[in-house]
């Protein structure tokens, strides 16, 4: 088991794809570690998952943009277990507008959580990857953020900054053995999608080639290959999880 023993830590981890992420290193023996902001009944719920699947699993609870907060748990994670092998950034946020409609409230909203809360963890994780010599940094960014979905103007802008800090991070770090990389989903069957309207839907998936929303356990299984030794080569670059989707 490629990852037992090691210490994973996910950003916005009691919902969708970061609770899917997290039963699926704790099935690898992996040490979880959970920012969540808010639910304190689903961080429950993931923890008795976590426990009766004899995992184990650390929740911390506080925003992503708050430096200080993330430095603390980076810390008390390092000073708890001795290591920190991999950082998947997912906490993410939307407050959908047009470019000409959008107000600074929706976008300061959403740039804290999603790209300066990417800042903050990559920040504070690379420090202590670099002192062990390895580890691993994936970033959740959306095929909005390739293709400027246009009704989604904060959120694309967030994504698509993610995508270039992930190219910096990775120039700067792929010699020192930490992989940094991000995956893209397409329309994921998430509590999230379920918000979104039927006519929407229809659009999206009508430019879908597999014809099907993607399950979380999908965008899990990627996570684990960018996490691990099979993508030791994979550096700076956006994979693409999104059944095809065309535009």
């Amino acid at each position: 088991m490629t990852f037992r023993d090691h210490v994973i830590l996910i950003t916005g981890v009691t919902r969708g794809i970061g609770r899917a992420i997290a039963l699926r290193f704790i099935a690898e023996g992996a040490v979880v570690a959970g920012i969540y902001v808010r639910d304190d009944e689903a961080a429950e719920q993931l923890r008795g998952t976590a426990e009766e699947a004899g995992g184990r699993i650390i929740l911390y609870k506080g925003s992503v943009s708050d430096h200080g907060f993330v430095a603390n748990v980076m810390k008390d994670l390092f000073e708890t277990y001795g290591r920190l092998d991999v950082l998947v950034n997912n906490a993410g946020r939307t407050n959908d507008q047009m470019a000409l409609f959008m107000e600074e409230q929706q976008w300061n909203e959403v740039l804290d959580t999603n790209f300066i809360g990417t800042c903050c963890c990559s920040q504070e994780a690379v420090s202590y990857m670099l002192r062990q010599g390895r580890g691993a940094i994936i970033n959740m960014v959306s095929v909005s953020g390739i293709y400027g979905r246009e009704a989604q103007t904060n959120y694309a802008a967030s994504k698509g900054a993610i995508m270039g800090l992930t190219k910096l991070y990775a120039r700067l770090y792929a010699s020192q053995s930490i992989q940094v990389s991000a995956i893209a989903p397409g329309m994921i069957e998430t509590e999230m999608a379920q918000s979104v309207p039927a006519e929407k839907m229809a659009d999206f998936l009508k430019h879908t080639a597999a014809g099907r929303l993607g399950s979380a356990e999908e965008v899990a299984d990627a996570v684990m290959y960018l996490a691990g030794p099979l993508a030791s080569y994979h550096a700076g670059q956006t994979l693409k999880i999104d059944g095809g989707f065309l535009r």
